[in-house]
């Protein structure tokens, strides 16, 4: 069944090998304590866009492929697929015999209501705009899954890889309600046996799951802790084994911890101020203005302590860097920021903006969104930063342009595939795209991205929609972020994705 008429990136990524269930393994052993920065609100993959929820989905859920750690494509539920002739019809065959934890049965019929819940508008998906172009899934018999494709999109697989495309148990969701996205009910290796808001979570072994991936841990603790200090100390003193985001201030003395260390996995995120095109920013020499008034070299070096480098393209690295366009660093230069303003008819102290930002989300966040608003001040704009906890910055900078009262919002941006990345952020309309960004010329772009196979093409399209995002601003860019993450050594396996998903596949514990 591979007469694909798309390669679904078979040129840039590697689909890994079918699935087969281990008969012979080793019991779960040990408690991984893991000490987490941000509260997720939710685990339905619907409506989660945290790694720590990724984290969880993918331990706890399953869909027709994942990522490996590297971003590669692997088969998950899914055993074979193809494209029919004239490339309508996406076909995937599944593993038969499947459960959900609750034991309710997961065959093609549950697999096409998952997926046509998150494209039913009534769910609310803030992921429906993306996956529109799978159009309406259909059971056929009890191991295939048809979609039947609303427009061409040769990057299925890197969309039905994602978490966001994790099989849901429709049935547990109507019954459970909110509930399901606090315990969802899946197939994955793992459980969520307790949800705490604020506080924590706990994942336990499923015992009825059966694949490649059995737990390896009799359970796994998440600790909400959103201030740095507070989640290093648990850290160094022994209380937890894994702790996010090592601020630089305490990369030494984790280093120097008998027991512990940092590591800096591969990163991706890219780090920006997501600017509401209305207003004084629907000019874009207001825009500019913003973008030259940044000292990005300073901000890398003085407050992200080399935690960051300064950002070369909206983008950022290992997204898929063969169609990856990087572009001269924007200037510091805050007179010719001045020159844009005037201008744009703004005198001294007479524009005022308000941005968004959240505490303990990214490294160093609070302290950022001060500094710039200093630069903003500088050039003779009234800045007003907004820092606030995780909930109410993700509902801010979740809500549509015309509901904002802010002028932009700190978000970091991870998500693997460029066709996924670029149509998800600007892409008239669609539900990641909380700029209001709308340009006739990146959308048939983009819908020509997806329709299109070839490498060279595909790099000519996308190089484009990248160089026409850089120059129009709708971003005020920042930087690009590096893990950093303290492991105690007893700590064995982990692996952790470039959007920041701990994997805990091959974790055990000495």
């Amino acid at each position: 069944m591979h007469n694909l008429r798309q390669s679904c990136y078979a040129a840039a990524l590697a689909v890994g090998v079918s699935l087969i269930a281990v008969s012979a393994q080793a019991q779960p052993a040990g408690v991984l304590r893991v000490a987490v920065g941000a509260d997720p609100a939710t685990f339905d993959p619907a409506f989660n866009d945290l790694p720590v929820g990724n984290a969880v989905d993918l331990a706890v859920l399953e869909g027709l492929f994942r990522l490996d750690p590297q971003n590669n494509v692997q088969k998950n539920l899914a055993t074979d697929y193809s494209f029919s002739q004239d490339g309508k019809i996406f076909t995937v065959k599944i593993r038969t015999g499947k459960t959900f934890s609750n034991g309710d049965p997961l065959n093609a019929e549950s697999v096409a209501a998952s997926f046509n819940r998150m494209l039913d508008e009534k769910t609310g998906s803030i992921y429906r705009g993306l996956y529109a172009s799978l159009g309406t899934v259909k059971a056929a018999g009890e191991d295939t899954v048809e979609f039947h494709m609303a427009e061409p999109n040769g990057h299925i697989l890197m969309l039905l890889a994602n978490t966001a495309a994790s099989i849901v148990n429709v049935k547990a969701v109507k019954a459970m309600g909110a509930e399901y996205g606090r315990k969802p009910v899946g197939s994955g290796p793992y459980m969520v046996e307790k949800f705490v808001g604020s506080e924590g979570f706990r994942l336990v072994p499923n015992p009825t799951y059966s694949g490649a991936y059995p737990a390896t841990l009799k359970a796994i603790d998440f600790t909400v802790v959103p201030e740095d200090g507070s989640r290093m100390a648990l850290l160094e003193t022994g209380s937890v084994d894994v702790v996010e985001r090592v601020p630089p201030e305490s990369m030494p003395a984790i280093n120097a911890l008998k027991d512990a260390k940092v590591i800096n996995p591969p990163s991706m995120f890219s780090i920006n101020m997501e600017m509401v095109l209305r207003g004084p920013l629907a000019d874009a020499r207001v825009r500019k203005a913003l973008n030259l008034a940044i000292d990005r070299e300073g901000i890398a070096k003085g407050i992200l302590g080399g935690l960051g480098t300064p950002s070369v393209g909206m983008v950022g690295p290992g997204t898929q860097d063969e169609l990856r366009k990087t572009f001269p660093p924007i200037a510091f230069d805050p007179e010719g920021a001045k020159k844009l303003l005037a201008e744009a008819g703004y005198k001294p102290g007479q524009l005022q903006l308000s941005f968004t930002c959240p505490t303990g989300r990214y490294i160093k966040d609070a302290q950022v969104c001060q500094a710039l608003a200093g630069s903003f001040e500088n050039i003779g704009i009234k800045a007003t930063p907004l820092v606030v906890d995780r909930g109410t910055w993700s509902k801010v900078v979740g809500m549509e342009p015309t509901a904002r009262t802010d002028n932009m919002g700190m978000v970091g941006r991870a998500t693997a595939g460029m066709d996924y990345t670029l149509y998800r952020l600007f892409f008239t309309g669609v539900g990641a795209n909380r700029t209001g960004y709308s340009s006739p010329r990146v959308d048939a772009l983009l819908k020509e991205g997806r329709s299109t196979t070839d490498t060279a093409k595909q790099k000519e399209i996308y190089g484009a929609v990248q160089e026409i995002v850089w120059n129009e601003q709708p971003f005020l860019y920042l930087w690009y972020q590096t893990q950093a993450l303290g492991v105690a050594n007893r700590v064995q396996g982990l692996e952790v994705q470039p959007n920041e998903t701990l994997v805990f596949d091959k974790v055990t514990l000495k």
